[in-house]
C-alpha cells in the first residue's frame, strides 16, 4: 500500500505545483497575480531604492561633503526631496511645485553642481538641468 501511495500521490503533487503557476524570483514566491516588479530585481531596486532628488547632484570638482547643505539652502528638503506647495486647484499646485523644483535645479547648477539623473521621458525632459546651456548663465 505505501508503495502504491507514493506511486501515484508523489506525481500528482509534483505535476500540480508544476502547472500552479508559481516561481520563486527575487527572493519571492511570484504568482499569476503578483505584480512582476516584485519578481524582477532590477525593477524591483529601481522603484524601491531609487536615489533622491539630491543624489542626482555631483559636484564639479568632484566634492560632494556639502551636497546635503547646498540642496537645503537651494530650498530641498534635508532628505534628499523638494516639498510640494499646496495650490488652490490640482493645476495650482503641480505648477507651483514643478517651479519650485525647477528653482531649486537652477540653484545647484548656480553652486556648481552637475546633474547626473536621466534626462529620459516626458516631464524629466522639460528638468532645466535637461536643456541645453544658455550661454549668459
Amino acid at each position: 500500500m505505501n508503495m502504491l501511495v507514493i506511486r501515484t500521490i508523489l506525481p500528482i503533487i509534483a505535476i500540480s505545483s508544476m502547472f500552479s503557476g508559481c516561481t520563486i524570483g527575487n527572493g519571492r514566491i511570484c504568482g499569476p497575480q503578483t505584480p512582476m516588479v516584485y519578481c524582477d530585481k532590477k525593477a524591483y531596486d529601481a522603484l524601491f531604492r531609487s536615489p533622491s532628488s539630491m543624489e542626482k547632484w555631483q559636484e564639479v570638482s568632484g566634492r560632494n561633503d556639502i551636497r546635503q547643505q547646498d540642496w537645503v539652502a537651494c530650498g530641498g528638503l534635508p532628505g534628499g526631496g523638494v516639498a510640494g506647495i499646496s495650490g488652490g486647484t490640482s493645476k495650482e499646485t503641480a505648477d507651483l511645485s514643478s517651479k519650485k523644483f525647477d528653482g531649486v535645479q537652477l540653484c545647484m547648477m548656480d553652486k556648481g553642481y552637475k546633474y547626473t539623473g536621466t534626462c529620459d521621458g516626458e516631464i524629466p525632459s522639460q528638468y532645466p538641468a535637461c536643456q541645453s546651456p544658455k550661454p549668459n548663465r
